[in-house]
């Protein structure tokens, strides 16, 4: 055999271990972050916040409603930051406020392949809020308004669902909402003032829906690639990210509560399943006006934020009640 002949050969079989490495990558399904695409949408975000029982809601302050929706949230009051994007990508939070700013501390990741390892990697950014159809995740103020002192609970009808016709992939599963209090006022106080209330000390309240809630995809092989192993119906704990990581780390790191310099467990103050048939304890009220900014994400540090539910439309549903059951 001439060298030519040697040298295509070689380079014949180098050529064919390429695909082949090629093949195995994309046929593995990767836990966390959308790895798999560079944009990821979710399409149609609907929010529907609905209160009852002696409980009043308001996104300006002044018009005191029962149920609030995308266009009250887009509205919201003069200077607003109410911010609802067309569609989100994945970010991540542990949960801190910055005190400066009363909002939550999210991150979204960047996700990139180690050419020496082919491990995936990631970065995180520290994302600003601002109002409009821009932004990574789902952020508004509301003004709750009860005559007394309460004791509020999500109800059994308070749920993130697959919107109605469309393929639910699972990603109602990687679904959070985060309940920031702003302060308090009494209910004659004036509209300005209870929009001017902050809250330096706040801290979040993070609910986690559908705790049971798991594809086929993430049940069969998310032991294999984390070593995490999901019990019937059981909660699935992970680690949010709590700071910029300006320099690539190991993704399977964050996500296994390897790297602890910048990810920290967490444990969500609401959980829900699946069904969610009963009455869930969410937060207390002040007698008047309390400001609360929500927040709606989708977790990236979540197992269930996998490559195969993207492209999803997912509807967040919030039913506020001061009583603890419907009966």
């Amino acid at each position: 055999m001439s060298k030519t002949s040697k040298k295509r050969q070689k380079t014949s079989r180098s050529l064919i271990l390429l695909l082949l490495i090629s093949i195995i990558m994309l046929g593995t399904s990767t836990y966390a972050w959308f790895t798999a695409n560079k944009v990821v949408t979710i399409n149609s975000i609907d929010v529907k916040v609905e209160a009852s029982n002696g409980l009043q809601i308001s996104t300006d302050a002044n018009k005191w409603k029962s149920i609030i929706t995308n266009v009250d949230i887009a509205s919201g009051y003069t200077d607003h930051k109410n911010q609802l994007p067309s569609y989100v990508t994945a970010v991540s939070t542990d949960g801190t406020v910055d005190s400066t700013k009363s909002q939550l501390k999210m991150y979204k990741g960047t996700v990139a392949t180690d050419q020496a390892t082919g491990n995936y990697t990631l970065t995180t950014s520290l994302e600003n809020e601002a109002a409009g159809s821009t932004g990574n995740f789902v952020a508004f103020d509301v003004f709750l308004r009860v005559d007394s002192a309460k004791t509020i609970y999500l109800t059994s009808q308070s749920n993130v669902y697959a919107k109605e016709g469309t393929e639910d992939k699972g990603l109602k599963n990687s679904a959070r909402v985060g309940f920031v209090k702003l302060g308090n006022a009494v209910s004659t106080a004036s509209t300005a003032s209870l929009i001017a209330l902050n809250n330096p000390a706040a801290k979040a309240i993070i609910w986690e829906p559908n705790i049971d809630g798991h594809t086929a995809i993430v049940t069969d092989q998310v032991a294999s690639e984390y070593g995490i192993t999901l019990g019937v119906g059981e909660r699935t704990a992970y680690r949010g990210i709590k700071n910029v990581i300006p320099t690539a780390v190991d993704l399977k790191n964050t996500v296994n509560g390897t790297d602890t310099t910048n990810t920290s467990s967490v444990t969500p103050d609401i959980a829900t399943t699946v069904a969610n048939p009963d009455y869930t304890e969410a937060f207390d009220l002040e007698a008047g006006v309390t400001k609360m900014r929500i927040y709606m994400w989708i977790e990236g540090q979540d197992i269930d934020c996998e490559n195969y539910a993207t492209g999803s439309d997912i509807t967040f549903n919030l039913q506020f009640s001061t009583e603890s059951s419907g009966a």
